[in-house]
């Protein structure tokens, strides 16, 4: 197949979507991006369904202009979502309330609830069950919206929105039913009983087609060509999970290392032969390869905490005129130096401004600061929070048995070369990044590849598409200090979340 064809690879993260064209030697040719407006109401947390579609459509309109080609040359389409939340239709294929998003926590005491009356199904899905969830949403939406409940016809998630939108098919793949607590792993299937569990009898009509991630599930509609540019009966894979398409696009497909990705959520994994059953892990999906398993710990407690600082607080006081490319070298700069050799003040902080499994009821807090410190200062011990949350949840996947000597990471601190440094030094292991920061779009492209038969497993793929750009080696005597600072972490975190 020549060069000059290309994969169409659509990312709807929660806070970033974006339409990407990448070639099958995974070079990217273009990219549009737009930002999603979360509507963010204490507990609930929503989304828009008809504007992240009309704002997809738009990003696929300009991205094929952007690159000049010819729409013929886009020879499939593939996208990924943000993991967790509900995404519901009545009978006529429309939305008919807002999504909820993986952010909400209007569920957590329902979750409460069933722990304290022994209502569990850990030993059918192997995960510790969040709120982002489809199973406490959706018994939340029984209790509290029962007009909605009841008009539910199809549960998709994120990226099977848009790909419903595109093709007029219902479907998902396994990594995302799995991440929602949908799936029995001993079978790899839906299961009626684990619904009835919870008191959903009646949900696995509802629940759309499984598929595997690099399946083609549709081809794009007459009125969706008109409306992208895009060829009548191009095909559409089913695609993944932005976690498992960044894992992907990272260059991650065996039991080698760890995968961190810092987005909105500090997301932990390692991929593994079988799901782990350790009560310390919060949760096992199934991988791309579905022969494979994801074993995750998280929370959002990641790369999110720095971006909230530099537009909720800098922005809108009018202090930022840099892009986040020289914003990141800027800060790169002065926090070297501050040094973790010359700091010796108290300043920490906690990166819970969204509800964290991490604390109990402690949120988002600058601890120990004084008219000594500058931004710098406060934006250094954000980097510090954000990675110590990351060690939290690297501990909880080491007592699961689950040990990598090295580990890639992706997502907003990679922008950040003295942060990918601090990780390396905090973690006290080697850290990968990879030459294409576009790491989800890069993993559909990879399963497109796929798809497409131009490959015929995720090693080959990955090892022709994606090139590994630094190696951060840790230094041990700034890991002894940071190991000290985290200890302190902990002790003033457990003093304050009581």
């Amino acid at each position: 197949m020549s060069k000059n064809k290309y994969t169409l690879c659509i990312d709807n993260g929660l806070s970033v979507g974006k339409a990407a064209l990448i070639d099958l030697s995974g070079q990217v040719l273009a990219v549009e991006s737009f930002k999603n407006e979360i509507i963010n109401d204490g507990i609930f947390s929503e989304l828009d369904m008809n504007l992240l579609y009309s704002k997809t459509m738009t990003a696929i309109r300009n991205v094929i202009q952007k690159s000049n080609i010819n729409p013929a040359d886009i020879i499939s389409v593939g996208n990924s979502g943000h993991g967790g939340g509900l995404y519901l239709l009545d009978k006529s294929g429309n939305s008919f309330r807002n999504a909820i998003t993986s952010m909400d926590s209007r569920a957590e005491g329902l979750i409460h609830k069933w722990d304290k009356e022994g209502i569990d199904g850990y030993s059918k899905t192997y995960a510790h069950m969040w709120n982002g969830q489809a199973i406490p949403l959706l018994y939340w939406l029984k209790q509290n919206e029962k007009n909605n409940y009841d008009k539910i016809y199809k549960i998709l998630f994120c990226k099977d929105w848009i790909k419903f939108k595109l093709t007029g098919v219902y479907s998902t793949d396994y990594t995302d039913a799995s991440n929602s607590g949908l799936i029995n792993l001993n079978i790899k299937d839906y299961d009626a009983e684990l619904y009835k569990l919870y008191g959903l009898d009646n949900i696995l009509e509802k629940l759309p087609k499984l598929s595997k991630s690099e399946e083609i599930i549709g081809y794009i509609t007459k009125d969706t060509a008109a409306e992208t540019g895009l060829v009548e009966g191009t095909p559409v894979i089913s695609g993944c999970i932005d976690v498992v398409a960044c894992i992907l696009g990272s260059g991650l497909y065996d039991e080698s290392a760890y995968s961190l990705i810092s987005g909105t959520w500090s997301i932990n994994s390692a991929i593994n032969m079988e799901a782990n059953k350790s009560p310390d892990v919060m949760y096992s999906i199934l991988f791309a390869d579905a022969n494979k398993y994801l074993i995750m710990d998280s929370s959002p407690t990641s790369a999110v905490n720095l971006e909230w600082f530099l537009s909720e607080i800098l922005e809108k006081m009018g202090c930022l005129n840099l892009n986040r490319k020289q914003i990141y070298k800027k800060i790169d700069e002065e926090i070297t130096k501050i040094g973790v050799n010359n700091n010796k003040s108290n300043l920490f902080y906690f990166p819970f401004i969204y509800k964290s499994k991490l604390s109990n009821k402690m949120e988002g807090a600058f601890y120990g600061f004084n008219a000594s410190h500058n931004i710098y200062h406060l934006i250094n011990a954000i980097y510090e929070g954000v990675i110590f949350a990351h060690l939290i949840h690297i501990n909880n996947l080491k007592k699961g048995g689950l040990e990598r000597s090295h580990a890639i990471l992706s997502g907003g601190a990679s922008n950040s070369s003295l942060w990918c440094q601090m990780f390396s030094d905090i973690l006290n292991m080697k850290i990968l990044t990879t030459e294409n920061s576009e790491v989800g779009v890069l993993g559909l492209a990879i399963c497109q590849s796929l798809g497409l038969g131009v490959y015929n497993d995720f090693k080959k793929a990955i090892t022709k598409m994606v090139k590994i750009k630094t190696e951060y080696d840790p230094d041990s005597n700034k890991n002894l200090i940071y190991i000290q600072r985290y200890k302190e972490f902990e002790r003033i975190k457990n003093l304050l979340d009581q």
